[in-house]
C-alpha cells in the first residue's frame, strides 16, 4: 500500500492544479536548460577577439565574454520584467 506524501504544497487547492503547476515548472526548467546549453555552445564556438565600442572608449575582448555578458544581461532583464506581473485580486 502506497503512503501519502509527507510534504504538500500549501498553495495547492486541488489535484489537477498541482499537476499543472508542476508540469509548467518542469517545462520552464527544461526551456531554461536548453537556452543555457545553446548560449554556451554558441559562445564556445566564437573565441575570436572583437572590438567593443562604448560611447567614450573602445576595448578589445574575446567574443565569448561579450556573448556571456549579453546572455546574463538578457536573463536579468527578463527576470525583472517577469517579477512585475500584476497580483491577482483577493477572493
Amino acid at each position: 500500500m502506497a503512503k501519502r506524501p509527507v510534504h504538500t504544497d500549501p498553495l495547492e487547492h486541488g489535484r489537477d492544479e498541482g499537476k499543472t503547476v508542476d508540469r509548467r515548472h518542469q517545462a520552464t526548467l527544461v526551456g531554461v536548460a536548453v537556452a543555457v546549453i545553446l548560449l554556451a555552445w554558441f559562445a564556445l564556438a566564437n573565441l575570436n577577439r572583437v572590438r567593443i565600442d562604448f560611447w567614450v572608449f573602445h576595448r578589445q575582448a574575446p567574443l565569448i565574454v561579450v556573448i556571456a555578458i549579453s546572455g546574463l544581461l538578457g536573463a536579468l532583464i527578463t527576470a525583472l520584467i517577469m517579477r512585475r506581473k500584476p497580483k491577482p485580486p483577493p477572493e
